[in-house]
């Protein structure tokens, strides 16, 4: 999936490019403490802050960067790093780093990661792992956002560290037996051909049972995978193969409305990732994740989110937007206001409407309006 940014990295100053990479270099090495929420979605922030400035002005980098200098600073003082691998773990073999994983070996895997991350691409990294890391619960299901990020930067954004997916690896460990696996099990029947309206349609029967206690990633998304939820709902629209475009559309589409017309006060956290996670899964479809995976875990969350936050039934259609202004400029707008925000989730969030912006230029009122709806929701808390 590409998308069109409005400045070339060739604005960003040598002192910017420094200061960036330093920063990386901080927020790449995983914390010794078990992660709190600011240290588990730092590095993806930092990567959503710096695709930021490829689509702002010039003239507003300087707000920018120091946002990301001050994420750095407050990543430092977030407790001690790890400790420096000490193990040798030779040349780069993905089935033992995943073996590493399902083990629950924390400190094995970030030796791995550590010592491999460096010698390979986004796209390497995306096709040895990521059929592992999609289905995780772990880590708040945001390891993939981190693999999708990197996985979309080109040459407008400054190039970035893949040892900035060190931390997201290292917490998967923490608990492996967190997923999305409803659909391994023989009970699902499935019987779908790709159909992306039959994926809509599924997402309008999900049943309201509201939030199951907690707000966290992993109770909303087992409540999704309890019998008669998911494998019911979605096990119909499963296909081995399936047009992923259509896919993305259909569960960016159901976020962005979800944003603008339901319960407002699920717009920070629910409403956000929403969009933010299945975004990011199906962005990987095709790209060493395979397509029934990416659509069954990024549908999950789709539906996780409907089933416990819901109070307005989808329409039989979603219509887009009407813009107010021109599209280059809501969307400097939006970046350069999110850009200076203290909030990781609104970063990411206006990021990811970007990019839905980008893949789905028909609905680009849509996501705009999401975006700024966001935004605005965050201004009325002072």
């Amino acid at each position: 999936m590409s998308h069109t940014s409005t400045q070339s990295v060739s604005t960003l100053s040598t002192t910017a490019h420094d200061l960036i990479a330093r920063a990386a270099t901080v927020i790449s090495v995983p914390k010794a403490a078990p992660p709190n929420s600011f240290v588990l979605h730092a590095p993806l922030e930092f990567i959503a802050r710096v695709q930021l400035l490829s689509y702002m002005s010039p003239a507003r980098h300087d707000n920018a960067l120091a946002m990301i200098e001050w994420l750095a600073d407050l990543y430092v003082a977030a407790g001690d790093p790890v400790a420096g691998p000490a193990r040798d773990v030779g040349a780069p073999r993905p089935a033992a780093l995943i073996e590493a994983l399902a083990e629950g070996d924390q400190d094995l895997v970030d030796a791995m990661a550590a010592a491999w991350l460096p010698l390979m691409n986004p796209a390497e990294i995306v096709g040895a792992f990521g059929e592992a890391v999609v289905p995780s619960l772990a880590a708040a299901g945001h390891a993939p956002i981190g693999l999708a990020l990197l996985l979309r930067a080109d040459r407008s954004s400054p190039p970035l560290p893949t040892t900035l997916l060190r931390g997201p690896l290292r917490s998967l460990a923490a608990q492996p037996g967190w997923c999305v696996s409803w659909h391994v099990t023989d009970d699902v029947v499935v019987g779908g051909d790709g159909d992306a309206s039959l994926l809509y349609d599924a997402l309008r029967s999900a049943p309201r049972l509201g939030r199951p206690g907690s707000d966290f990633i992993f109770p909303l998304m087992s409540q999704a995978q309890q019998p008669g939820v998911a494998d019911r709902i979605l096990g119909p629209v499963l296909a081995d193969r399936f047009d992923v475009p259509a896919a993305l559309r259909t569960v960016t589409r159901v976020a962005a409305w979800s944003m603008l017309l339901d319960d407002p006060t699920q717009a920070p956290y629910g409403w956000s990732h929403a969009l933010t996670m299945p975004q990011a899964v199906l962005g990987l479809a095709g790209s060493g994740v395979r397509p029934r995976t990416a659509l069954a875990v990024a549908s999950t969350y789709a539906l996780g989110f409907r089933v416990a936050s819901a109070t307005v039934s989808l329409p039989p259609v979603i219509q887009t937007v009407a813009r107010s202004r021109p599209a280059a400029v809501l969307v400097a707008e939006l970046t350069a206001a999110a850009s200076v925000h203290q909030d990781a989730h609104l970063v990411k969030y206006t990021l990811a409407c970007v990019h839905a912006a980008a893949d789905d230029p028909e609905f680009a009122g849509l996501y705009l309006a999401a975006a700024e709806h966001l935004a605005e929701w965050w201004r009325a808390q002072r």
